[in-house]
Parts: structure tokens; sequence; C-alpha cells
């Protein structure tokens, strides 16, 4: 303990007989404006052995917030709280490096400030030191570890797939309806309104085979004219060049699917007032001569058409004969077409190819940089 004290103050007295030999050196001798919430950094650097002389004063002699001096990069060597006058602070350097002088102002208003910064160089060889600094930029390498997968081959497997398949699609044609309605003449003691109801079939669909009804056609025709004229359109059917007889029965089925645009109608006999009603409701009504709602409309001795958007469920065909001592039998077919789709199940030998990876260790080197004051000497 004794060897260091003694130690300690030889050291002392050397330096301050070093110094005692150089007079000092004016580094910075400044009058700066801080303004309100404001901070100002002086950088300087200084020589290993020099003794640094730190003066302050604020010429109002209002205190200033805080007054710090640091050896860059962090190590701090005073610190001052309210100050509002420093003299000669004495600062020893004991290496080479750039300090920073940090005023504060924590006030709103501004604060005058007289800096003077000396330096007492340890020898007559560092009198001439350049207390300017400049930027170095430092870089730092780090390894940051990482995996990746790498291809090393491929792995096959054979396999079969049993798939689905349509293998047929045919348009079938089916009379739902062919019958002989009478309806009286006006003033029997009967209507002379009635109805038939018309069932279009449901869509079936079932895992092998769907049914689908696309269009719909009819024909309404009035005693042996109408059914005379009906089979000249049969007859004609046969005639045709095409393969249309033998892929449809009736002249209707043509008629639905659009191969067959006009039909045969006599010109002579009884005819008919026609309405396509939508519900039972409504054909209730039409009945007893209500208000009613229909989608299709006629009238004549024998009439024709088709449908395509009405698909599935249920609508009524009203009947009205308007003689007023002539009752008729009125005769009503329905054709509809079937959309027939028929699925197989089908076997494909197929194969899979799947990658085979192994995880590889590696290093990726990232290189950061910063910058940093030092002497410029």
């Amino acid at each position: 303990m004794i060897l260091r004290i003694l130690t300690f103050l030889l050291f002392s007295i050397i330096t301050t007989t070093s110094h005692g030999q150089q007079s000092p050196v004016v580094v910075a001798d400044l009058t700066l404006k801080i303004g309100g919430m404001e901070y100002k950094d002086l950088y300087y650097g200084f020589a290993q052995g020099d003794q640094i002389l730190f003066s302050f004063e604020e010429l109002k002699g209002k205190e200033l917030k805080e007054i710090e001096i640091i050896e860059l990069p962090s190590s701090g060597k005073f610190m001052d709280y309210k100050s509002s006058k420093i003299e000669n602070k004495k600062i020893q350097v004991f290496k080479k490096g750039v300090y920073r002088f940090r005023f504060t102002n924590t006030a709103l208003g501004g604060r005058i400030c007289k800096i003077k910064i000396q330096r007492v160089p340890k020898s007559k060889e560092l009198v001439a030191f350049n207390t300017d600094w400049k930027w170095k930029t430092l870089y730092d390498t780090t390894y940051i570890p990482y995996t990746t997968d790498s291809l090393v081959g491929y792995d096959t497997v054979k396999y079969q797939e049993k798939v689905k398949e349509l293998v047929k699609t045919e348009q079938i044609d089916d009379l739902i309806m062919d019958k002989t309605q009478r309806v009286h003449s006006f003033f029997n003691e009967n209507s002379s309104r009635t109805y038939l109801r018309v069932d279009l079939p449901q869509d079936k669909i079932q895992t092998y085979k769907e049914e689908k009804i696309i269009a719909w056609a009819y024909w309404i025709g009035v005693g042996e004219e109408s059914s005379k004229a009906y089979a000249q359109n049969v007859e004609a059917m046969r005639q045709m060049a095409t393969g249309l007889a033998q892929t449809f029965g009736t002249p209707l089925a043509g008629l639905a699917v659009g191969a067959v645009t006009q039909l045969i109608t006599p010109k002579i006999g009884d005819d008919v007032e026609y309405d396509f009603i939508t519900d039972f409701q409504n054909a209730q009504a039409y009945l007893v001569g209500q208000k009613y709602y229909r989608f299709d409309h006629g009238k004549g001795v024998a009439a024709y058409g088709k449908n395509t958007s009405r698909l599935n469920g249920t609508f009524y065909i009203g009947l009205y004969n308007d003689n007023n001592t002539q009752g008729i039998d009125v005769n009503v077919k329905i054709v509809v077409i079937k959309e027939v789709k028929t699925y197989e199940d089908k076997i494909y030998k197929r194969e899979k190819i799947t990658p085979r990876y192994v995880t590889l260790n590696r290093q990726r080197m990232v290189v950061t940089a910063k910058k940093i004051r030092v002497n410029v000497d």
C-alpha cells in the first residue's frame, strides 16, 4: 500500500514538473448561444499526456442545466449540473483520443456561454499537436449460422388412380301426357272451363347417371281435324332424310330440340282457348273466372309450342270452350326431352415423383459498418 502511495506521488511530481515546463495552448475560445431546450457539442482531439484546462461562464449569470466531458466513445471525465461558472477544470489525458464537450440547456430561454478550452502539452514536441478530428469507418464481421435444404435426388412411387369419367351423353324423349279432355259448351249445366294438371319429371342425380330435362313441347288440338293433322306430322317425321325419326319418335320431340320449327295444323274445326297456369291456387281462380297468373296462352283448332325455362315442378293447363251449345274434346300431348349423362370408373397408372433433401448447416457472413471520430494525426 505504501509503495502505491509513493508511486502516485512520484508520478504527480513528474507530471507537474513536465506540464509546468510548457505553456497552455488555446484549443478553443468561444462564445456560444445555446437556445432553449437545445444542446451543443464540441469535439477536439488531445495527445497522450495532455492536461486539459476547461473554463465556462454564462455571461448573464444564469445556470446551464448540464455540462459533460466525455472521452470517446463513452468514458465520462467530467459532469456538472446547474452551473453558471467553472474555472480551469483540469482533466488528465492518459491516451490519445477525441473528447466531446456537451452543453445542455433545458430552460425555455437561451443561454450565452463563454467557453475556453486549453491544453498543456507533456513535451515541447507536442505543442503543435493538431486537435482536429476526422471520421473513420470501422467494419465488424459476424457469422450467422443457418440451415438449408439441399436436393440430393428423387423418389418415384407408382400407383393406380380411379377416375369417374363421362362416357356418353344422349338425349331421349318421354311422352308424359297424351290425354283427351271433354270441355262443355257455355250454356251446358257443367262449366265450360276445366284444367289438366301437369307434373314435369324431377331431375335424377345418381353416382353414374344423371338425367336433366332440357326442354318440353306441347300439342293442344280439338276433334278429328286435330288428330288427322297430328298424324300428318308423324308421317312427315318418318320421311325426313336425317336420323331424327330414329332418334326421336314424335314430332313434338323434334320441336323441343329445335330440329323442327313448324307443324301442320288444321284450318277448320272447333277451337279451344288455353292457358298455362302457374299453380293450383291460380287454377282454382281460373275455374270461377277470377284473376289468375299464367305463363302461356293461345286459341285455335290446334296449337303447339315449346318451353326451355320452366323445367321442373307442377303447372296446370286451363281449357275454355266459348261455343254456346257444342261441347268439344281436346287432346293434350306433352313431350319432355331429357339429357342423360352416363359415367364410368376408369383406372389410370400414375407416378408420383417426390424430391429428396438433406439439411446442411451453413454460415452467412454479415458485415456492419459504423463511423467514429478519431484524431487527424
